[in-house]
């Protein structure tokens, strides 16, 4: 079982600062269409929608691989994708977080693999560079927040 947990602030010294509101959107925009948040993520398209958009169905292409994410929004809280198919199940947490007034952006995973042993150098590779895919996401993620918020 993989289980990462990291959390970056959203507005660093020198960065337009943004609001939970501004990141909620952000974060909502992303899970509806990761395309160009999440690189590796070849395709995306929903398809099934709880009335009132909550829970939804989405299929991705990522990494060569179809898979489908249910994914529930908790408004101005978190995002929890929770993957349904592929070779990688498990649950995506994106938490927006405030301590003494400052904005955090954590992300959450926790993953099993498919016919791969636990604690295995390759469960390793896989945690390791999912969680590097990650961090690079949530930073593009505010940045893509950000240009949107100058504009």
């Amino acid at each position: 079982m993989i289980n990462v947990s990291k959390r970056l602030e959203v507005n660093p010294a020198g960065e337009v600062k943004l609001t939970r509101a501004q990141v909620w959107e952000g974060l909502v925009q992303k899970a509806r269409n990761p395309i160009g948040y999440v690189k590796p993520m070849e395709s995306c398209k929903l398809v099934e929608e709880a009335e009132g958009g909550s829970p939804f169905i989405r299929e991705v292409r990522l990494h060569g691989e179809t898979l489908q994410e249910l994914i529930t929004l908790f408004p101005q809280e978190r995002v929890e994708f929770v993957r349904l198919s592929g070779g990688a199940r498990g649950i995506i947490k994106n938490i927006i977080e405030e301590e003494n007034g400052t904005l955090f952006l954590r992300f959450i995973f926790t993953f099993s693999l498919e016919g791969v042993e636990a604690g295995s150098a390759e469960e390793k590779a896989f945690a390791d560079g999912m969680e590097n895919s990650y961090c690079e996401a949530v930073n593009t993620t505010l940045g893509k927040i950000r240009a949107q918020s100058a504009a």
